[in-house]
């Protein structure tokens, strides 16, 4: 298993990279036992102003998985927190592959036990279905629209790309967009 640093604005000591590799790699080498070094786990450092943010990223069965933690004092704190969610995520993919028959996950590990896991559904059920004009408008009116409505996202037809896209507000405040190829 290989793990890959993204340091981006942040002065984290070579000291602490080498110990949060260890730690990732002790964490996570059991789920990563097959093809180990084709496996790879992305760990993102951000100095912000509410202290060390923290972005996990790996791959597992197929999925694409994430955490993202923040912490004011310290970078592995906020890596601990970050691979408990990983951790989390792999347990919910784990049973949710087990129950689909579709793809049965062939490890030999057992999962450690997690109090606070939500079961999954096998279902989704949607409870209310909104629709509305998609006239073409700028990002700006789209950020502008969004913030009048008090959402957190805002689904538009973009006027430069004619385009479906959707603008969110992100945790720091500031805002991003999502467009299809």
């Amino acid at each position: 298993m290989l793990v890959r640093f993204n340091i981006k604005e942040s002065n984290v000591s070579e000291k602490d990279l080498a110990t949060m590799e260890k730690k990732v790699a002790q964490r996570f080498r059991r789920y990563f036992t097959q093809d180990s070094t084709e496996t790879v786990v992305y760990v993102k450092i951000c100095d912000r102003k509410l202290g060390f943010k923290v972005e996990l990223t790996t791959q597992y069965l197929s999925y694409d998985l994430r955490a993202e933690t923040t912490d004011k004092v310290s970078c592995i704190a906020a890596l601990d927190r970050a691979m408990d969610i990983l951790e989390r995520q792999i347990a919910k993919c784990k049973t949710k592959l087990a129950r689909s028959k579709h793809l049965t996950p062939e490890l030999d590990v057992s999962l450690p036990k997690i109090d606070n896991l939500e079961e999954e559904p096998e279902i989704y059920s949607v409870v209310r279905i909104k629709s509305y004009d998609m006239k073409p408008i700028t990002v700006q009116d789209a950020i502008m629209e969004m913030n009048m409505l008090g959402h957190v996202f805002f689904t538009f037809l973009n006027k430069e790309t004619n385009k479906v896209s959707t603008v969110y507000k992100r945790d720091d405040g500031d805002y991003g967009m999502i467009e299809p190829l």
